[in-house]
């Protein structure tokens, strides 16, 4: 069975940022953590998704 992450990271990426901001009363730095981290998983997306094409193309 063939995972394909890069749906995953999107996904991460996508609540991280809404976990950031739901989590602007909890503390102060809230915003800034969760769109750090949505833009590692972003670019872990864009990493797989170009693993995934070399493969795909190559064969």
């Amino acid at each position: 069975m063939k995972k394909n992450y890069t749906v995953m990271f999107i996904m991460l990426f996508t609540a991280s940022i809404t976990g950031g901001m739901a989590a602007k009363g909890l503390f102060e730095y809230s915003v800034i953590a969760g769109w750090g981290l949505g833009i590692l998983f972003l670019l872990c997306a864009s990493y797989t998704a170009v693993k995934n094409e070399k493969k795909s193309g190559s064969q």
